[in-house]
């Protein structure tokens, strides 16, 4: 690798390990259309969306195990939560991971742009009552049939893409009614699991090409510890609607190389 490109992909890195610990979405709705589309911008070698997928899954995996290492020390990360829909979305990620080796490029990118539709339709759904964004930790029930099935589903995403926490998120605030705190902080343990479920899957079929995914890695570690420390200081009202800017502008940029009209 050049250095110019291991700046870049450091760099990128780095974005996405932030707004990992911001956010609680590990990163990688951020770090795929990063790395695939950052590199050919600053006239360096455009990556496969193939090997963006290994690379993101990657550092989505050490990134969520960093930030939600932190939010677990601030007593944000639901055990139950996190263990049932971790369980539920490794087992899906796996079999996405292992599927995707046979999987056409364009298909990717489809699957991606589905999967932000989806978190901005969640998001037009009610926000959480200031009651409800009290409750303490302790006191958040569980969704014992929604919430396995659903992590399952987005489990199969998050294979394929090596991106699709960003789903859990607004999936718990939404339609499960966690509060915002706890959701983001419980969404990145559940990021560790099924993305290290879908790292074995993309181990297996030998997938990960690992000097690049050491760079982003790195860069993503670094990012994390810095994005939990600023979602501290910020209100919840002010995280959710980052977390549908980010979403939204994501969600563009894709669709618009999906109906080629890719600059």
């Amino acid at each position: 690798m050049s250095p110019a490109l291991v700046v870049s992909l450091a760099a990128v890195g780095a974005i996405g390990g932030f707004l990992a610990g911001l956010l609680g979405f590990g990163g990688g709705v951020v770090m795929f259309p990063l790395l695939y589309y950052v590199p050919p911008l600053l006239g360096l070698v455009r990556l496969e969306a193939k090997i963006v997928a290994a690379v993101v899954i990657t550092q989505v995996f050490f990134s969520s195990l960093v930030g939600g290492l932190a939010h677990l020390r601030s007593g944000r990360v639901h055990g139950r939560i996190a263990l049932i829909a971790g369980i539920s979305s490794a087992v899906g990620s796996f079999v996405g991971g292992v599927a995707s080796k046979w999987t056409s490029e364009r298909f990717l990118l489809l699957l991606f742009g589905i999967a932000t539709l989806l978190v901005i339709g969640m998001m037009f759904l009610p926000a959480p009552s200031k009651e409800l964004e009290k409750v303490s930790l302790e006191k958040v029930t569980v969704a014992r049939v929604r919430l396995p099935l659903c992590s399952f589903i987005t489990g199969i995403f998050i294979g394929f893409l090596g991106a699709g926490n960003f789903i859990f998120v607004p999936l718990l605030i939404y339609v499960l009614k966690v509060p915002t705190r706890i959701a983001i902080g419980s969404s990145l343990f559940i990021a560790m699991m099924n993305t290290g479920s879908g790292l074995l899957g993309k181990l297996a079929t030998g997938q990960i090409p690992w000097l690049i995914a050491m760079v982003v890695v790195i860069g993503a570690g670094i990012g994390a510890l810095f994005g939990e420390r600023i979602h501290r200081r910020l209100p919840t009202p002010i995280l959710r609607y980052i977390y549908t800017a980010v979403v939204a502008l994501i969600a563009v940029r894709i669709w618009l190389s999906i109906l080629d009209f890719d600059p």
